[in-house]
């Protein structure tokens, strides 16, 4: 697919094969609770060909299973649909780099659930582990490594609404403590370009609604999604302040307020990264219309082709 575009070290790919073995390890497909990478394809084929003209991700390895322990992705959402070519990304980096067989999933709002045959979809396309319904269940998934890579956007169904911050806040806080109590890896990404399929319909003089931690108003869809011009997503690993030990024989205010202190610090800097992705979007768009060559009118063209004959350049110098 020429629209898609890798950056980064290849430093944790090669450690990755030495210490994983991604490509050679064949991981089992279990009913409910993941499905292998490669099953994304079809998704990621349709979503990078279909809805972006070009597409980049940055840092993938940052994914990987490097040390052994399954990977927790925390995402952000975006507006409405903003994560969709994310998915595809991250679908295509596996399988394009020979960790198609390891086993993932994403765990989207379960109100998608409700749409006649989606529940369906995300567990044969994109592993949804539609038979682990609680924390614990998440936790002994991943401590027993029966998953290699999984995943959420937490903001959930925040991404109606619009907030001071890009990344709203975390709804959905339980991926990310199953993360911590299983002692598993965890990637952020924050992702820009996506913008362009909303509209937000912002309260004027920039106020905020009191005591919603930010609220100034709602994100609209602008449907039908056309075909976005550039989408990127960076990927950075995240080292929590608190493992499970920490979580251990803490009563559940204490463990509750732990998680909390953490999840704010992932949202900042999750918020952090969406700063830089905006600055090199900014870049890249600056040097795109640079490159381009400026279009003149007929007129224009046909005077500079006057002035030319009337004065040619000196040939010393032409």
């Amino acid at each position: 697919m020429k629209n898609f575009e890798m950056t980064g070290s290849n430093d944790l790919l090669d450690n990755a094969i030495d210490n994983f073995s991604g490509k050679h390890h064949q991981f089992l497909s279990g009913e409910g609770k993941g499905v292998q990478m490669k099953k994304w394809k079809p998704f990621s084929d349709f979503v990078l060909n279909r809805l972006v003209k070009k597409a980049e991700i940055i840092n993938p390895e940052a994914l990987l299973p490097t040390d052994g322990r399954p990977v927790v992705a925390i995402a952000s959402h975006g507006p409405n649909i903003a994560w969709v070519p994310l998915v595809g990304l991250v679908g295509k980096f596996f399988i394009e780099n020979g960790y198609g067989n390891i086993i993932g999933g994403m765990y989207p709002h379960k109100a998608l659930f409700l749409i006649p045959g989606l529940k369906g979809f995300y567990k044969r396309v994109l592993g949804t582990p539609t038979d682990v319904n609680t924390v614990d269940d998440i936790v002994d998934l991943l401590k027993n490594n029966e998953i290699g890579m999984t995943g959420t956007a937490p903001e959930g169904a925040n991404c109606l609404l619009s907030y001071d911050e890009y990344i709203a806040p975390f709804r959905s806080k339980g991926m990310i403590a199953a993360a911590i109590k299983a002692d598993t890896s965890i990637c952020l990404l924050a992702h820009q370009g996506a913008e362009d399929w909303n509209i937000r319909a912002d309260l004027p003089f920039g106020w905020n609604v009191p005591f919603t931690n930010g609220l100034k108003g709602i994100n609209i869809p602008l449907l039908p999604y056309k075909k976005i011009n550039r989408y990127i997503a960076l990927c950075k690993r995240y080292k929590p302040s608190i493992t499970s030990t920490d979580l251990k024989n803490k009563t559940k205010r204490e463990a509750r307020l732990l998680l909390n202190i953490e999840i704010e610090r992932i949202r900042a800097e999750m918020n952090l990264m969406t700063d830089e992705v905006k600055e090199l979007m900014e870049k890249k768009t600056v040097k795109l219309r640079l490159a381009k060559p400026k279009k003149m009118n007929p007129y224009q063209r046909k005077m500079i082709q006057i002035h030319n004959s009337l004065f040619p350049p000196d040939e010393a110098y032409a």
